[in-house]
């Protein structure tokens, strides 16, 4: 069975919402983050006006096809398979009331390198879908494809956009570069929890994204006693370095990560719960010692399982916009049905987050977590 091109929506029981939010402190650069969150049910394909596009601007376009050495020529072609996709959810819907009143369990996502707030939208629509509001991050260390501040003029009132490109690879070791980004990536995400924990206590943020959004619609909504971190690759660095730092991370999933970034000084002082879900074309022995490393630690819930057929992007949204043939040889899409595998992916995702959360009511596969079935390996 083929898989229908374009970002999949939700399979849970919400509608989704999505909105922007940008802050102009603690640092120069403050916390940039899009919001996913349960909102009032309808017909999402009856609403397609209302969905955000999945590139935001042209910036992010070129930023993402300068990442993966598209030539120019090509740029062309590619915002045709690519440029035009939309995000399956209501641009600054209202936050779903529930009578009695339920607050949202909280996921922080972290981006890879190349990606920005919306390239992982599928995960993130599907968690939102289940009942979690997921805040996925854009990190201003020079790790993203593009991202930008929003700064105003001396008068105080007019904006002005300054755009924060993407550093190249080094030539050479990447560790210390990498090393310095994971530690402003988890900087980020706690300005990001900090934000998370004003909005929920009502405080007036001033979103110089300057959306049509009521920030004061989350108050009191938000579970920030059931927080968990989320990441793919150099995000998943991000979240590991944030559980050392931050206990209000209860626990994490990894997503295909990416270990070189981490002092090594860490892995035995990370104490919450972890999930590595794996691709089965990405990691090489260096990567799967250090994970080992971290899996070692007796007396806490760690678990590592493989999805055969995947490719390191089965995880992002560019595995669902490139068609077989062509997505196999820009190395976007694996063997296995991208439906099939995030489907996999979000099983024990959910799961394990049920599971060291504390969520009552919700039922979940957790064999998966085992490795056991069709297109698992457990372990690597």
């Amino acid at each position: 069975m083929g898989s229908r091109l374009g970002i999949r929506a939700g399979t849970g029981p919400h509608t989704v919402g999505v909105t922007d939010v940008m802050t102009a402190g603690p640092d120069k650069h403050g916390v940039f983050m899009r919001l996913f969150y349960p909102t009032e049910p309808c017909d999402i394909r009856q609403r397609r006006r209302d969905w955000p596009p999945w590139i935001p601007s042209q910036q992010y376009f070129d930023g993402y096809l300068s990442f993966i050495n598209v030539p120019r020529w090509a740029y062309f072609a590619a915002r045709c398979i690519i440029g035009t996709h939309k995000v399956p959810a209501i641009l600054d819907g209202p936050v779903l009331k529930q009578k009695p009143p339920q607050k949202f369990p909280v996921i922080v996502f972290s981006h890879g390198l190349g990606g920005q707030r919306t390239t992982y939208s599928v995960v993130c629509l599907e968690m939102a879908s289940r009942g979690y509001l997921v805040a996925s991050i854009e990190h201003r260390d020079g790790s993203a494809s593009a991202t930008h501040v929003i700064k105003q003029e001396d008068d105080g009132k007019t904006p002005v956009v300054e755009w924060v490109p993407m550093l190249p690879k080094p030539e050479g070791d990447e560790y210390p570069l990498r090393n310095k980004q994971v530690h402003q990536r988890a900087d980020e995400f706690g300005h990001m929890l900090d934000l998370l924990t004003a909005i929920d206590q009502g405080s007036n943020i001033h979103n110089l994204c300057q959306t049509s959004m009521d920030l004061s619609q989350f108050e009191n909504k938000l579970d920030l006693d059931r927080v968990a971190a989320m990441g793919h690759s150099f995000g998943g660095a991000t979240a590991l370095v944030s559980l050392y730092r931050d206990t209000r991370l209860r626990c994490a999933v990894i997503l295909d990560g990416w270990m070189l970034p981490i002092d090594k000084e860490m892995y035995p002082l990370i104490s919450q719960p972890i999930l590595f879900i794996n691709t089965e074309a990405f990691h090489w022995p260096g990567n799967i010692v250090r994970i080992n490393r971290i899996m070692a630690m007796e007396g806490v819930d760690r678990k590592m399982i493989t999805i055969k057929g995947t490719v390191h992007q089965s995880a992002a949204d560019f595995t669902f916009l490139f068609g077989k043939f062509f997505g196999t040889r820009v190395q976007v899409r694996g063997v296995l049905d991208p439906v099939v595998a995030i489907d996999i992916s979000n099983e024990a995702s959910l799961a394990f987050l049920v599971k060291h959360l504390d969520i009552p009511g919700s039922d979940y596969n957790t064999d998966v977590l085992d490795g056991e079935g069709e297109h698992l390996i457990k372990g690597t």
